[in-house]
């Protein structure tokens, strides 16, 4: 009887486990912008399309122009761009500080950037490493930068959102892109398929993704800033 007892317990905890692996959990990663992301349902996600506004696009400009413009900003050093950053632990950011290196050594490991461009005062630097991949949006005025895993998407310049997915935990940031200050969030199991904005909030189309054994479904997520 002990076992029959013991074995239903155990099986209660493996399906508990399961049916938490398929639930749509958002885990918080930062909130230094106060951010909040709400769960819509797809009617109300739809009514976005016609009215959604454009995003902006980057314009191309190379690294040379860029250090000639801008030499108090883009000072290379020993293979590396060094700029000012909001310290941030929940994102890994745990100095006041961002860097884009370009290098291959043992000692270092690999690592490289690449400028994308120019948007909305910032210039986007695309930048690799082992295992890693993200961009950093550089203040021309003051140089202040920060770090989003997936390109920064905007339209109207004073916020951005952005998503990638990590080893399937899908990581959207929503960026206040003149104070530099976040709102992370990281979501285990889903993918962002498109995103749409509307007065500075965001709407976001997302489906479940490497979950073998749960039912593949479609969620619509509303990210924004806190009034």
């Amino acid at each position: 009887m002990n076992r029959k007892l013991i074995l239903i317990f155990l099986l209660a905890i493996v399906q508990i486990s399961w049916a938490q692996d398929c639930d749509f959990e958002i885990r918080n990663l930062s909130n230094i912008l106060n951010g909040k992301s709400q769960l819509i349902d797809k009617s109300q996600y739809d009514k976005i399309v016609e009215i959604s506004e454009e995003f902006v696009d980057f314009k191309p400009t190379s690294e040379i122009e860029l250090t000639k413009k801008y030499p108090e900003i883009f000072k290379l050093k020993d293979s590396c761009y060094t700029f000012s950053a909001n310290p941030n632990i929940g994102i890994g950011i745990k100095t006041p500080e961002l860097k884009a290196c370009k290098y291959l050594l043992k000692e270092k490991g690999y690592s490289n950037y690449e400028f994308k461009g120019t948007y909305c005062g910032n210039a986007l630097i695309e930048i690799t490493g082992y295992e890693s991949w993200g961009f950093l949006s550089v203040d021309l005025k003051n140089g202040l930068t920060c770090f989003t895993m997936g390109k920064p998407l905007t339209s109207d310049g004073e916020t951005a959102i952005s998503h990638s997915n990590y080893y399937g935990e899908e990581e959207i940031a929503l960026t206040d892109l003149k104070t530099k200050e976040q709102y992370v969030i990281g979501i285990e199991g889903w993918r962002t398929m498109e995103s749409k904005v509307l007065n500075n909030r965001y709407y976001l189309k997302l489906e479940s993704e490497f979950q073998t054994d749960c039912e593949k479904e479609i969620k619509y997520l509303k990210v924004e800033i806190k009034n």
